[in-house]
């Protein structure tokens, strides 16, 4: 049974499907994780025998590579049917958004009316905590004393808070305070390469480091 997507995953996914040409499976898991991105994942591991998550990890064969576009290929039309669902689903769950975060800053508007300190600057503050443990975490992840390609829990576990650290806590901070567009898909893009250099860096044995490992 194919293995379900972790929506960490996703970030790295689409970036590495994109430099090898496969522009229409790299649209597919450019968005948000659901039923008929999982679905579309299942198909991809049922006909060729690859798990897509590998891709974000670069441990596809040039064989493989080859499987995928194949596949991208004799299933374009599905593929294509998918997009344009996904496009539709995606334009609705922006209106949404908007509307989630035009009632959210009207509640902002209210605080700072407010003659309570901790209301007026509450939000700021939660912002700046978020903010700092993120870069701290993602630093620490980076150049940290972990030697990962030993500790393969410890590295999944650090995959999967910088994901959620990426896509979700830094994202939702910065569309709320200087708004989304239809770049934030640039944006995203820049995040998970973000987060695909920092998988390579941690994944590098300990001699490729100019100490040569040793702190």
């Amino acid at each position: 049974m194919p293995a379900p997507l972790i929506a960490a995953a996703l970030a790295a996914i689409a970036p590495a499907l994109a430099r090898q040409g496969l522009d229409l499976l790299s649209g597919i898991f450019r968005g948000a994780l659901d039923q008929g991105t999982q679905q579309i994942a299942d198909l991809i591991e049922e006909k060729t025998g690859i798990d897509i998550s590998d891709a974000a990890d670069n441990k596809l064969t040039d064989e493989q590579w080859g499987k995928l576009r194949e596949f991208e290929l004799q299933y374009q039309d599905r593929l294509l049917a998918y997009r344009q669902q996904a496009d539709a689903n995606d334009l609705e769950r922006q209106r949404l958004a908007n509307d989630d975060r035009a009632d959210a800053r009207d509640l902002q508007k209210t605080a700072l009316s407010s003659d309570s300190w901790l209301a007026k600057n509450f939000i700021y503050l939660y912002a700046l905590l978020l903010t700092v443990f993120a870069f701290g975490f993602i630093s620490y992840a980076a150049f940290g004393d972990v030697d990962y390609t030993k500790n393969e829990h410890a590295r999944r576990v650090v995959d999967t808070v910088i994901g959620f650290l990426l896509g979700v806590t830094l994202s939702a901070i910065i569309q709320y305070f200087f708004g989304s567009s239809s770049s934030s898909k640039a944006k995203d893009d820049k995040l998970g390469l973000l987060a695909e250099a920092l998988r390579a860096q941690r994944g590098k044995p300990a001699s490729d480091t100019p100490d040569g490992g040793q702190r």
